[in-house]
């Protein structure tokens, strides 16, 4: 599961009942979105494997199984853009 916030992506990996890993990084620190499927039962359920690739440690935030995984990638990386088009557009005011 993953929460896309202002700031911030959070990622949160339940491995078993008392296990899990949660991941965090910045938005700016977001490089690329993907969607990716590998075999033909989730290609027709549309279950994909959604990946995050971070600046952060060259981590790889992966998400398997994910419903409408493409549709997430793009929402996730249109939040991405604005956040940095936000910033652009604060940094450039503040230079005036």
């Amino acid at each position: 599961m993953y929460v896309v916030s202002d700031n911030r992506v959070i990622w949160i990996d339940q491995i078993s009942f008392l296990n899990r890993t949660v991941s965090e990084c910045n938005l700016w620190q977001v490089q690329e979105v993907n969607s990716k499927t590998s075999w033909l039962l989730a290609n027709l359920l549309n279950y994909w494997t959604l990946s995050i690739q971070t600046a952060w440690n060259k981590t790889t935030l992966r998400m398997k199984f994910a419903p409408d995984s493409m549709q997430e990638a793009r929402k996730i990386l249109n939040i991405v853009d604005d956040y940095r088009d936000k910033k652009n557009d604060t940094e450039i005011d503040e230079k005036k």
